[in-house]
């Protein structure tokens, strides 16, 4: 019996499936090199097997319908390489593949769907027939000659029928198909391939959907010369004027069931589903509108003159289409993705056109709450403005008035969104020609702000006057060069509302409504907040646009009408104005520059913009200060002499009294240019504060010996609230005190001073009242209510005293009440008026601390941090000691004459540290001690033995006198000062 004969396996090249599973893989470089190997080992080159060709080729078509891993994209990439290079310029063949006609028929036949197969293998042929489809185009062979129209009829047939069958596949194919198009793939110079493009488009009813409308608008613009089907569009243009209707309709993807394409052989198709992606056809038709040249009325055949704009476009299919009340939340967010898209290409011009009314009712609904549906959609856009404001300055202004004018904006878009969106894009401004724009959007919007009754209107123009004084704030980061054309149009625009009345004045649109007296109030304080913005920054003469303003001011006066001017004053104080002119005319004209100067230059422009502002107070200020700074005296001695000096102390002490930020850093900056001129009488009466009690007593005190009543202001004199802890009034000054958030609110501290037996007071009001009423107080009275059986009723005259009684208990206790309120506020006001003569010493210290006289303040410093019952007073009082401990090194030690005084200091620094009080008071008075010790040491080193003598003393003291708490630290300290010494 003979044996079967075994069937010989086929050979396998093992290489060949290594470079087949590389084409899957992830990694797009292994991916690349593998079709590189596949075409030089296997393709390239001559006595290749033609065989094996053919089936490498099938094999390339079977893996575009593979799913696995990055298959399509290896597949087409060596496909579109593989028919490069078979059928390009080298014509070689691979039977049974003839031309490119049996190649899209092996690409039909390997991507034919068989029947029974799941759902998933459907949709992997249909990817694989479309890869295939575009690696075809890719590989250029299609279009190397006339003779390629019948493969790239047959190819069109392919794509199309995908696109009309599958919707999902509709936008691929014809992104497909408009790249062929726009990337100059068609042959310009044989027109057929685009005729033919074009018709088949028609044939299959996809002119009038978003691709079909692309790929028209791509032929036109690279094709002119072809014809295209007619009776389609208004003269052959999709975007004529009088298809603006059918166009929205058609990109917002909708049917039109009720317009005149209902009656069309081919309806709009709709695609089935959402992406949540822009359709490529918005950026084929965008462009087009964006760059339109409007001096030309023909291009490429097509009259521009009755094409639509960009402006009209935009309207019609995006702000009142996609953004419309009526739209739904899917389209809107694709209007949101759209917007994003735009912002970045748009002109300056263009974004005005982009920030539509339907758009930005949205966009400003969306962004005010996080809970809304679009919020994130919203806040990306945002983003995007300010992103586009930030590369081009040029837009900042256009975008602002967008965001604020009605009705498209709101002027308190930031309050209404909840976002920073305005005041970024103000702290942006890096442009002169941008200030000024900005400040006359602001103007205007203060004249008309939207409304017609006075108390939104108001609302509406403190906020414009936030955002005006807003713009000084980029102006200190030296973003603008030239800061007088700056900050003057900002601060003279302020000024013009609030003390003058616009409405009278000739040459000025009438306000509506008209600026009321609150408003022009609210005009003062915020040139006030201007002010203190400006006082800070360190590379800005502040005093010098003081001084502008008020002349400003003063010239306005003169010259206009009495019914045009607010400021009203009799012949004393204008007697006292004309003093001020005369000396700042002085100052001004010497060119006096020295900072002793300049703090006068300041302080006297703003003392004469309060009395503008009604401010009796600063009247006889403004007298005082003109008596300072007298023109004979400033002639003769070139400064202020020292009964000068102690004045102008005096008065700088009055401001810092006042809760005003401005006075607050207005007398910081006079007081650290009169440093220098101050003596020990100036530094006594600024300890004298700082000695005075934390009540209503040591208030009334202090109060008294000014001669003034510091705590009552009038609402007009307190341009913004500064207690202790540092926080204005206006939303805008929350940055500038943001070096002050570690301080606490006086309030804070110590308030069991104040609600010690409160408790118990409440419960005997409680008694007294349940004893005139004739109940039992509180749960005995609900416990007994069950027991009691009835209750004897009152006559008249029994309920008369019972009403009078009752009215002498509430009065009692509403005095009490407003005694305990009184002395609370007594108690904040002097502790905060310390720590602004604290802020004030510190200031002298930092200047002044080499020289002898600033050592005087170290014992009433220490006094102060063991009385205070406040820790904020404290901290600061310790802060003063560590800081002057710091300054005191090498060359900034003081230098002393005799070294006894300094000796007596440090034995009184030891017995005020034996006192008993705070771990603060000790380690303050052992800092104070070595501080000695080292100007001491500094002077000669054998006043080491002296310090040493102090120091046993002290600490026999401590051993034998039982009153004498002095804390260990004072000796520690000591003793590793000595161990760092002998070093």
């Amino acid at each position: 019996m003979s044996r079967k004969r075994p069937r010989e396996k086929p050979a396998i090249d093992t290489e060949l499936v290594e470079i087949y599973d590389d084409l899957a893989n992830e990694d797009g470089s292994i991916r690349l090199k593998a079709a590189h190997s596949l075409l030089t080992k296997f393709v390239g080159g001559p006595g290749k097997d033609d065989g094996q060709l053919g089936k490498i080729l099938q094999r390339l078509l079977r893996g575009l319908c593979s799913g696995r891993k990055a298959a399509r994209i290896g597949f087409s990439i060596a496909l579109t390489e593989f028919l490069t290079e078979l059928l390009g310029p080298s014509k070689r063949v691979a039977p049974p593949f003839q031309d490119i006609l049996g190649v899209i028929g092996e690409l039909k036949n390997q991507t034919t769907i068989a029947s029974g197969v799941s759902g998933q293998e459907v949709r992997d042929h249909l990817l694989g027939r479309l890869f295939g489809a575009e690696a075809i185009i890719q590989s250029g062979v299609l279009f190397q000659d006339i003779k390629g129209t019948s493969a790239w009829a047959e190819l069109l047939d392919v794509i199309l029928e995908l696109a009309t069958k599958k919707a999902w596949l509709r936008e691929e194919c014809g992104y497909m198909l408009y790249s062929t198009v726009q990337g100059s793939r068609l042959p310009k110079h044989e027109p057929q391939f685009a005729q033919t493009l074009s018709q088949k488009l028609e044939s299959c009813g996809l002119t009038k959907t978003p691709e079909g409308i692309a790929i028209w608008v791509a032929i036109q613009a690279k094709h002119p010369a072809v014809t295209l089907p007619s009776n389609i569009w208004h003269r052959n243009d999709p975007l004529n004027r009088k298809e603006r209707a059918k166009l929205a309709c058609i990109l917002k993807e909708a049917v039109a069931t009720n317009s005149a394409d209902a009656t069309d052989d081919h309806k709009i198709a709709q695609t089935g589903q959402w992406h949540p992606k822009v359709h490529f056809a918005w950026h084929a038709i965008i462009p087009q509108l964006m760059s339109m040249p409007s001096p030309k009325l023909q291009q490429n055949g097509i009259n521009l003159a009755k094409r639509v704009t960009f402006k009209e476009f935009w309207d019609a299919c995006v702000d009142d289409n996609l953004f419309a009340e009526s739209s739904s939340e899917e389209r809107k967010y694709r209007g949101f993705l759209l917007v994003q898209q735009i912002l970045l290409k748009a002109s300056n011009s263009q974004i005005s056109d982009i920030l539509g009314q339907h758009f930005m009712h949205c966009f400003m609904n969306q962004l005010a709450s996080p809970d809304r549906y679009l919020h994130r959609a919203a806040e990306k856009t945002r983003r995007a403005l300010l992103d586009r404001a930030k590369r081009d300055s040029y837009t900042i202004t256009t975008i602002l008035a967008i965001l604020l004018t009605p009705p498209k904006g709101d002027i308190n878009f930031d309050g209404f969104t909840k976002t920073k969106t305005v005041e970024v894009l103000l702290s942006q401004i890096n442009r002169l020609d941008s200030i000024d724009e900005c400040v006359t959007i602001l103007d205007n919007l203060i004249r008309r702000p939207g409304s017609k009754d006075n108390k939104p209107s108001e609302s509406k123009r403190q906020i414009l006057a936030d955002q005006m004084v807003n713009l000084l704030r980029p102006l200190q980061c030296g973003s603008v060069t030239d800061q007088s054309m700056c900050i003057a149009p900002v601060l003279s625009t302020l000024a013009k509302y609030a003390y003058f009345d616009v409405d009278s004045s000739d040459g000025f649109e009438r306000s509506e409504p008209a600026i009321s007296a609150k408003s022009r109030e609210m005009f003062r304080t915020r040139i006030s907040s201007g002010f203190s913005h400006l006082i800070t920054n360190k590379s800005i003469d502040s005093s010098r646009f003081a001084y502008l303003l008020i002349t400003d001011i003063n010239r306005s006066r003169l010259t206009s009408t009495p019914s045009q001017s607010l400021v009203e004053v009799d012949g004393r104080i204008q007697q006292l104005l004309n003093g001020a002119w005369e000396t700042l005319t002085y100052i001004n004209k010497e060119r006096k520059r020295e900072p002793i100067f300049q703090a006068a230059t300041l302080m006297l422009s703003l003392t004469v913009l309060q009395v503008y502002n009604g401010d009796v107070d600063a009247v006889s200020v403004l007298e005082e200060l003109i008596e300072i700074y007298n023109e004979k005296q400033l002639k003769h001695y070139g400064q202020i002499n020292a009964q000068a000096t102690t004045a102008l102390v005096d008065i700088l002490m009055s401001l810092i009294s006042k809760p005003s930020l401005l006075f607050r850093r207005l007398s910081q900056q006079v007081f650290t240019a009169c440093t220098t001129k101050l003596d020990e009488n100036d530094l006594q009466s600024m300890l004298k504060v700082l000695d005075s009690k934390e009540s209503i007593v040591g208030q009334a005190e202090m109060f008294d010996q000014e001669g003034e009543d510091m705590n009552e202001s009038d609402a007009s004199e307190v341009d913004e609230v500064d207690m202790a802890n540092g926080t204005p009034a206006i939303a805008s000054e929350e940055s500038d005190d943001a070096t002050q958030s570690d301080e606490t609110d006086p309030s804070d501290a110590d308030t069991d001073d104040f609600s010690d037996g409160s408790d118990e007071e409440l419960a005997a009001f409680d008694a007294k009242l349940a004893q005139a009423l004739g109940i039992r107080p509180g749960q005995n009275d609900i416990d007994a209510e069950e027991s009691s059986s009835s209750d004897e009723d009152m006559d008249d005259e029994q309920m008369e005293k019972l009403d009078e009684h009752l009215e002498s208990m509430f009065r009692e206790r509403k005095k009490l009440t407003s005694k305990k309120t009184e002395k609370k506020d007594a108690k904040e006001t002097i502790i905060n008026f310390k720590c602004r003569v604290l802020e004030l010493l510190e200031i002298y210290v930092k200047y002044e601390h080499s020289g002898s006289t600033a050592l005087s303040l170290l014992l009433p410093i220490l006094s102060v941090i063991r009385n205070t019952g406040s820790s904020l007073v404290s901290r600061k009082a310790c802060d003063l000691i560590r800081e002057y401990a710091r300054l005191c090194k090498g060359a900034g030690l003081p230098k002393i004459v005799e070294a006894e005084p300094i000796l007596e200091l440090l034995r009184n620094v030891h017995g005020e540290a034996g006192k008993e009080a705070s771990k603060a008071h000790a380690s303050a008075c052992s800092q104070t001690s070595l501080l000695l010790v080292r100007i001491l040491v500094a002077d000669d080193r054998e006043h080491l033995r002296k310090i040493i003598t102090v120091y046993a003393g002290t600490q026999e003291k401590a051993l034998f006198d039982p009153g004498f708490r002095i804390k260990t630290s004072l000796f520690t300290d000591w003793l590793n000062w000595c161990n760092s010494f002998k070093k």
